[in-house]
């Protein structure tokens, strides 16, 4: 059976993540070290906000993953591969739609 301090030292393990390596957009270790706190703390205290505040709280992560400056690249970066992805999507289901009733593809 695992102690209390085991158990501890377990969740600040996973909540920290690899070292170098945002579980993210790497908001909550940026708000951590420009805070003084241990990343775990403020990841903790974004789930918390999360379950009680969701949509103000993943407006205010992705805002923040945005105008950070050492987190903006990657949330950009991140955004423009979902779009990327969405927008193919789309275009094969346009596709698929145009083969069922236009026969031919779309120009």
């Amino acid at each position: 059976m695992e102690s209390k301090n085991d158990v501890l030292e377990s969740i600040r393990e996973n909540l920290n993540g690899r070292p170098g390596q945002p579980m993210l957009f790497g908001v909550c270790r940026t708000v951590a070290e420009r805070t003084g706190l241990e990343p775990w703390l403020v990841r903790i205290a974004a789930l918390v906000l999360v379950v009680f505040f969701t949509g103000l709280t993943v407006v205010a992560y992705i805002l923040l993953g945005l105008f950070l400056p050492e987190t903006s690249d990657r949330t950009r970066g991140i955004f423009q591969g979902l779009f990327i992805t969405l927008r193919e999507a789309v275009d094969r289901v346009v596709d698929g739609i145009g083969d069922i009733f236009g026969g031919g593809k779309r120009v």
